[in-house]
């Protein structure tokens, strides 16, 4: 195989990867990126739009998608959802608007106050991987960066 796959659709593609990164026909560098799109898609990025004085609870642009027991990150904070709370912002009421526009999640642990995204998880796994799997292929890059 010649240059970098098109597609990597499984954890032995990635696999197959290092060990061509091994062989110094790829670059760790190319193989990284690849790796932490994959990781990237085991989340769904939600904007903040408030976030409570005591910082364990935020309040999203609506995301019907949340729930309770989902694992979230933010900055360097990760942590679970204990609480989910659809409701309409005071500028929906002013339009006399009808339904949620926003949703409050209380968390397990404290983010920042100027936390401006929460990532939910949405799948243990992205391509047959899990985090684990994840976390050893970028530790192995490492040597060959």
């Amino acid at each position: 195989m010649k240059g970098f796959p098109k597609t990597l659709k499984t954890r032995e593609d990635y696999y197959n990867c290092l060990a061509m990164v091994a062989a110094g026909e790829l670059a760790a560098g190319d193989l990284l990126a690849k790796i932490e799109g994959a990781e990237a898609q085991r989340y769904m990025h939600c904007a903040v739009a408030d976030v409570a004085v005591e910082r364990k609870a935020v309040t999203l642009v609506y995301c019907d998608e949340a729930a309770v027991g989902m694992k979230f990150v933010a900055g360097g904070v990760s942590g679970t959802v204990q609480a989910v709370t659809h409701v309409q912002s005071d500028e929906a009421k002013e339009r006399k608007e009808t339904g949620n526009d926003r949703t409050v999640l209380t968390l397990s642990k404290a983010v920042a106050a100027d936390c401006t995204v929460v990532a939910l998880e949405t799948a243990e796994t992205v391509s047959g991987m899990t985090k684990d799997d994840i976390a050893s292929l970028k530790g192995v890059l490492k040597q060959y960066e």
